[in-house]
C-alpha cells in the first residue's frame, strides 16, 4: 500500500463502552488511503482485545499495547510511529462525520504549499442543556475567524491570547484534536505533549504549535468531529495529582515562553497561573467528603505557586465575584472555600 495520506492516532483507555462507535467512523471514512493507529494505554477492560479484533478486519489498523502512562504518552507514542502525511488526533469516546477526513485533507491539500495544519470547528453532541449536535463555542475573546493565518496575522491576533487572556480564559488554539496535523512539522519541530501532564496536556501542546507555525488555515464552519459528553471522562471527574499536573503546566509553560524574543508572554504567563490556581480549586467541587476537601483547599492555597504568584487586579478583566475569590485566594482563606 501506498504511503497513508492521514494517520489517525487513537488513544485507548477504558472505553469498551464508546470505541466501537469511534473506531468504525474513522474505517468508514471517505478516504480510504489512511492508517489507523490504536494505542492502549494499558487499559484494564476489553478495549485491548477489542482493539487486536479490529486489526484483524482491517488491515489498515495497527494496534501498540503499551504501559500506561496517560494520555500525552500515548499520543507521543502514535507521533512516533505515524507514517502518514498528515496525523489527526481523535479521542476515543468522540467520532467523525463521515467524510470528515475528507474536509480536512482537501482543506490541506489547497492550501499544502502555505499551512503546517488545518483547524476547525467541532460539534457539541449531547451535552446537558444543549441540542444534540450544536458547534462549539468559547467564550468570546477566544474565539477566531475563518481564513488563513500567516505569520503577521498570528503575531497580531494569536500571540496577544495564546497562552490565556486578562478574561482568565484559554486562548484560542487549545484542543489537539482540533486539527488535521502535517507530519512532518510535528517531527521536525520536535512538538509533542509533556508526558508529566496528565490533565489539559493540549494546552502547552497547541502554544507551541502556534510557535512554531508559519501558516495555518482555520476553517470557522462546524462540524467534522462529534465532541460526545462523557461525564466518567478525566477532564469531569476528580482524579488525584490533578493539581500537581496543573503545577506542570506552569511550570513548562515558563520555560517554554518567558524568554521569547519575538512576544513578551510574562503577562499572559500570570494570567494563566491563576486560570491553572482556579482549575486546581474548583476541583473541591468534585469532593463529596468535607474533610478530605478541606485538606484539599488547605493544600492548594498554602502551596508556594499560589503564595508566590502575583495577583495584579487592574490588569484582568473579571466579574466582581470572580475578584473577590482571587482576593480570598491570595488571602489565603482556604477554610471558606472548604464550605463552599
Amino acid at each position: 500500500m501506498n504511503r497513508p495520506v492521514i494517520s489517525v492516532v487513537i488513544p485507548v483507555y477504558n472505553v469498551e463502552a464508546y470505541i466501537e462507535r469511534c473506531v468504525n467512523s474513522v474505517r468508514n471514512q471517505t478516504v480510504e488511503n489512511i492508517e489507523i493507529i490504536l494505542i492502549d494505554d494499558g487499559s484494564p477492560d476489553r478495549s485491548p482485545v477489542l482493539c487486536d479484533q479490529y486489526a484483524e478486519k482491517d488491515r489498515r489498523v495497527r494496534v501498540i499495547h503499551k504501559k500506561n502512562g496517560g494520555l500525552a504518552s500515548a499520543r507521543n507514542r502514535g507521533i512516533t510511529v505515524a507514517t502518514g502525511k498528515y496525523i489527526f488526533f481523535l479521542d476515543s469516546d468522540d467520532w467523525l462525520e463521515k467524510d470528515g477526513l475528507q474536509q480536512l485533507y482537501e482543506l490541506a491539500q489547497k492550501y499544502q504549499v502555505e499551512v503546517d495544519f488545518v483547524r476547525y470547528r467541532a460539534l457539541r453532541t449531547e451535552w446537558p442543556g444543549l441540542e444534540r449536535n450544536v458547534p462549539c463555542r468559547v467564550e468570546t475573546v477566544r474565539e477566531m475567524q475563518g481564513g488563513i493565518y500567516d505569520r503577521k496575522r498570528i503575531l497580531q491576533e494569536i500571540y496577544p491570547r495564546l497562552l490565556a487572556t486578562r478574561q482568565l480564559t484559554l486562548g484560542p488554539v487549545v484542543g489537539a484534536w482540533g486539527a488535521l496535523y502535517r507530519t512532518d512539522f510535528l517531527k521536525k519541530n520536535q512538538i509533542f505533549f509533556f508526558e508529566e501532564i496528565k490533565f489539559s496536556e493540549d494546552i502547552l501542546f497547541s502554544a507551541k504549535v502556534i510557535l512554531c507555525t508559519q501558516k495555518f488555515y482555520y476553517k470557522e464552519e462546524a462540524g467534522i468531529y462529534h465532541y460526545w459528553y462523557n461525564p466518567d471522562s478525566i477532564s469531569k471527574s476528580f482524579r488525584e495529582g490533578r493539581w500537581e499536573s496543573c503545577k506542570k503546566i506552569i511550570e513548562h509553560a515558563e520555560i517554554e515562553f518567558k524568554n521569547r524574543k519575538e512576544y513578551c508572554f510574562e503577562q499572559q504567563l500570570n494570567w494563566l497561573t491563576w486560570f491553572v490556581i482556579l482549575v486546581g480549586l474548583k476541583e473541591r467541587g468534585k469532593m463529596t467528603d468535607r474533610r478530605e476537601r478541606k485538606v484539599y483547599c488547605k493544600k492548594l492555597l498554602n502551596d508556594p505557586v499560589v503564595r508566590k504568584c502575583p495577583l495584579k487586579i487592574q490588569e484582568l478583566d473579571v466579574p466582581e465575584k470572580q475578584k473577590i475569590l482571587l482576593y480570598m485566594i491570595k488571602k489565603n482563606w482556604w477554610w471558606i472555600f472548604s464550605l463552599i
